[in-house]
């Protein structure tokens, strides 16, 4: 089983929570208080959001019924699944939703996520999916730990391992190509140096691939070949996200957060957070930054693109009394003090899934 902190890189909760069993062999367990268990992704269709999370949890809610008010529990329907491996990401194209999960399972629903099948599966593999993504109805891409990269081309019924040497730093493809005339040894190291992938997207006709050790890359051709971005940064990149047609924001690693404008060069946005931002939530104007700890920032992009790097750029950390963030970012209140994974944008407030399940935060901007 690979380390308590690499559970689930696409937030690295750093010991959040210690998962030592899982099997796609089983029906997940009706659980009496689903609503607030671990919950690390969530989609939305018409109002509708489903949620995936531990042991196979998977929720079912509606947006427009729920209140805003934080205080109050948000009720969830809990929806048999045939797995109890924890579930780390979901997505949807057209009426099918996909979720994956640890034991590089995958799982899909063809009627608005009410029953799930399981067509995917590999507990040998001891790795867990961090993001899935379909590109079409026929196409799709499941990513994760140790440069876990598998594809479907024929909607999900197989999914094939790829292996992508060109998101590796300059350093380890010189390394590969002293090796090239021993293809087993060359496949060998290859799979040993990928680094974990922790989240896909895909926009402006681009893939974008977010990872451990620096990783943030792009592919103008369906993820074929990428091109790996020059980052002054070796840590996690939890998130990267396109947050305006001319801004792209990657977030990581003890409040590490980097912009870039115009397909410029990389700059660094001071946030004085230290602890771990999880994911990219874009809306109109501007983006939310979810983390640990119940961090929300909110990034506006029109002040980013206006005073660009000229505000707050140095990489030095400050005490947190004395630190001044970039004018692009603000921090939220918020009554969550747990660790949020991922959320969206509903009317105004945020509906987030935490460590303690669904959480909902009234936002102004």
């Amino acid at each position: 089983m690979i380390k308590k902190h690499l559970l689930i890189a696409v937030l690295l909760f750093c010991g959040l929570f210690n998962t030592s069993y899982s099997t796609s062999a089983l029906q997940t367990f009706m659980a009496p208080l689903v609503s607030s268990s671990l919950l690390l992704d969530l989609e939305n269709r018409d109002n509708h959001a489903i949620a995936v999370g531990e042991r196979g949890h998977i929720v079912k809610f509606d947006l427009a019924k729920e209140p805003a008010d934080t205080t109050m529990r948000v009720h969830v329907k809990q929806v048999p699944v045939p797995t109890t491996a924890t579930l780390t990401a979901i997505t949807q194209i057209e009426q099918n939703y996909w979720a994956v999960g640890h034991d590089a399972t995958i799982l899909q629903s063809v009627n608005n996520g009410d029953s799930w099948s399981l067509v995917y599966s590999d507990v040998a593999l001891d790795r867990p999916f961090l993001d899935i993504l379909f590109l079409s109805p026929t196409e799709g891409i499941a990513v994760g730990a140790y440069g876990t990269f598998y594809r479907t081309i024929d909607g999900g019924k197989t999914w094939l391992p790829e292996l992508h040497a060109s998101v590796l730093s300059k350093e380890d493809i010189d390394y590969l190509d002293s090796i090239k005339n021993e293809p087993e040894f060359y496949q060998e190291e290859l799979a040993y140096i990928l680094p974990h992938f922790n989240r896909i997207r895909h926009a402006n006709g681009r893939l974008m691939l977010a990872g451990e050790a620096g990783l943030l890359a792009l592919s103008d051709d369906s993820g074929s070949s990428w091109q790996r971005m020059d980052m002054d940064y070796q840590g996690s990149f939890f998130d990267f996200a396109q947050i305006s047609d001319n801004t792209q924001l990657a977030v990581g690693l003890r409040g590490n957060m980097f912009a870039r404008i115009d397909n410029g060069n990389w700059f660094f946005l001071d946030t004085c957070v230290t602890t771990s931002l999880n994911a990219i939530i874009s809306q109109d104007n501007g983006a939310f930054v979810v983390g640990n700890d119940g961090v929300i920032l909110y990034i506006d992009t029109e002040q980013l693109n206006y005073v660009g790097r000229a505000s707050h750029n140095s990489r030095t950390r400050h005490a947190n009394d004395n630190c001044q963030p970039h004018i692009a970012v603000t921090r939220l209140p918020s009554n969550i003090s747990s660790s949020i994974a991922n959320g969206l944008v509903f009317n105004e407030s945020l509906s987030l899934v935490t460590q303690e399940g669904i959480k909902k935060v009234v936002v102004t901007n």
